[in-house]
């Protein structure tokens, strides 16, 4: 009987092996199998021993968007399965570290805090989202765990979505539709980021092309739930990101640009003191005339103050609304209430966190990692600059999804292998021998 020829397997190879089988022989060099990149891991293998791990990931992915109280509730559970269903010790690189240290400042301001009972939920929720993002990190090494705890977070979404179309269908007298328990505001930042989900996946090129239909058709799902929350910032970053898609087709370094342009407007616009340059345009958008941003050019000042009363160290984390005294809101502004809560210590920290996801994205290897990497700065940068996304569940989850880029554009489309090009300077490997050619005697 003759054995059939493995296609995946090269005559070197064989015939290297059976060598190696010969008494006394002893290989100069190792073997090297060329099977892909060498940062991303075997799909298979890595599936089959770690799978316990991505069932409590795709839950927190899939509550984040629907109810946070839910994450912030039993996200410490899931990240404790998670790092145990894995089946081995964390590997924890520069970005878990700077998460780790990050929450140990929010743990240290209970020391100086000026509200002790606000102080101790903050940093039981900063210690959630950031051990969220490490299981993830550690679980998701390979692109199918990434794409299925990717999937749990845009079916939240899809979810949430459905059911403000729905509750906007039953009260048309609503100025702004929302979902019980859960902030207007959050809900449209999860909408946006859901967006910016699908953005990847087809940058990606998932699955087929009836799933990439599937998920062209979230878009105006998405715009459209948006729009029912009259959410002004989240429909800006939608604008935005289109602006920039658009963009990049011509300006290959465009993701440089939007980090820098985004770190002006983050450190500019809540210092700038605009409340006697209050933007008019938008005084009717969305039917809503208000003329401070929602009172926000008023809370700005406020916020300021209670920053520069401790500006290295912060008042405590989510100390600041108790010390609001005509609002009792927050600063909704990444800069002032990281200031607030944490201090200049804690905006370095969390600064660097950025940037390391950033360079773990790697978007000079690649078009598509930069082109990822500006499309979450873009889209980010109205909701940092006027409200609350720092403890985010969703937040965090896409920051681990986005460290993870390389594994995920690793593979060519669909997983396939490339086909190799014929090289005439390389010499041709013989055609394997059939059976009818060895009967016949036929070399």
């Amino acid at each position: 009987m003759s054995r059939r020829h493995d296609a995946h397997e090269s005559v070197l190879d064989r015939s290297a092996r059976r060598t190696s089988r010969l008494p006394g022989y002893r290989a100069p060099l190792p073997l090297l199998r060329t099977t892909g990149p060498a940062h991303a891991a075997p799909e298979e293998a890595g599936w089959r021993l770690t799978w316990l791990g991505v069932p409590p990931l795709g839950i927190a992915a899939a509550l984040a968007p629907v109810d946070p109280g839910l994450v912030f509730g039993f996200g410490l559970w899931l990240a404790g399965f998670a790092l145990l269903g894995n089946g081995r010790l964390p590997r924890l690189g520069p970005l878990d570290h700077l998460a780790l240290l990050l929450c140990g400042w929010a743990t240290a301001s209970l020391l100086w805090t000026h509200d002790m009972a606000a102080s101790q939920v903050a940093v039981q929720a900063w210690w959630t989202v950031a051990l969220l993002m490490i299981a993830a990190r550690h679980v998701l090494t390979t692109r199918r765990r990434l794409l299925v705890v990717a999937a749990a977070l845009l079916a939240g979404t899809v979810w949430t979505a459905v059911r403000l179309v729905l509750a906007g269908r039953t009260d048309e007298s609503a100025l702004r539709v929302g979902l019980d328990g859960v902030g207007i505001n959050y809900t449209a930042y999860a909408l946006t980021t859901g967006t910016l989900v699908c953005v990847m996946l087809l940058a990606s090129r998932v699955g087929n092309r009836l799933v990439r239909v599937g998920l062209w058709l979230l878009f105006p799902l998405f715009v459209h739930a948006t729009v029912l929350t009259g959410t002004r910032a989240s429909l800006i970053a939608l604008a935005a990101v289109g602006g920039y898609l658009l963009v990049t087709r011509v300006h290959r370094h465009a993701w440089a640009w939007s980090v820098a342009v985004s770190a002006l407007l983050l450190a500019v616009v809540p210092f700038g003191h605009l409340t006697p340059h209050r933007p008019e345009w938008l005084d009717s958008v969305f039917n809503r005339p208000l003329d401070d941003l929602s009172g926000r050019l008023l809370v700005w000042p406020i916020a300021e103050a209670s920053f520069w009363e401790s500006p290295l160290v912060g008042i405590g984390v989510g100390a600041f609304p108790s010390a609001n005294p005509y609002f009792g809101i927050g600063a909704h502004s990444l800069l002032l209430t990281l200031g607030n809560d944490v201090g200049l210590v804690g905006i370095a920290v969390f600064v660097a966190l950025v940037a390391q996801v950033i360079r773990d994205a790697a978007p000079a290897s690649a078009r598509r990692n930069a082109l990822l990497v500006g499309v979450l700065v873009v889209g980010w940068t109205p909701i940092w600059l006027s409200g609350h996304w720092e403890i985010s569940p969703v937040a965090w989850m896409v920051l681990a999804l986005w460290s993870r880029l390389p594994v995920l554009l690793a593979l060519p489309r669909g997983g396939r292998r490339r086909r190799r090009r014929f090289d005439p300077s390389l010499p041709r490997r013989p055609a394997p021998r059939r059976a009818n050619d060895v009967r016949a005697g036929r070399p």
